[in-house]
């Protein structure tokens, strides 16, 4: 390669790079979200990727009056139907959630369901400023406060449920 062509080269490889970082680090990191499909209302907290499991999963079905939540936490291999509370926590509001494990279909992955929840306990607590801690059993995991206020905003104007 000619020498007044390598600073070019460079440029280009460092350009190319600099592109393709963003994409990388974007499918590693979890944001929020929230989709409206009629009267079915999601509020995801994840990766980019929706086909891989979000940490944090509300779904709203206005149509027949019912909200549901999934997290994706280190639960053990557990048998499924177990008992478990998931507690959301920040600042001095918590609001505790009863539930129980579930495996997906498929992989078998043990995760935890709360079905026909009250909503806006958990609304208020996700509304407060920095981080929230959702806790269920030793697992732990931190909701990021990063775009949190404006999506749980968002699905808290189109989920009538209380």
């Amino acid at each position: 390669m000619p020498f007044r062509s390598l600073p070019i080269f460079l440029s280009l490889v460092l350009l190319a790079g600099a592109i393709a970082l963003p994409v990388t680090s974007a499918h590693a990191a979890n944001i929020w979200r929230a989709k409206t499909n009629g009267s079915f209302i999601t509020l995801r907290y994840g990766p980019l990727d929706e086909r891989e499991n979000a940490p944090f999963l509300l779904s709203c079905l206005n149509g027949v009056g019912i909200a549901v939540l999934s997290v994706h936490m280190d639960f053990p291999q557990e048998e499924t139907g177990e008992a478990l509370t998931i507690e959301f926590s920040a600042g001095d509001k918590t609001a505790p959630v009863a539930g129980e494990t579930a495996a997906e279909d498929g992989t078998g992955i043990i995760y935890g369901e709360a079905g026909d929840i009250a909503v806006k306990p958990i609304l208020k607590v996700l509304e407060e400023k920095g981080p929230v801690t959702m806790k269920s059993g030793a697992n732990a995991v931190e909701l990021s406060d990063a775009g949190r206020a404006e999506t749980v905003a968002e699905f808290a104007k189109n989920c009538s449920l209380d």
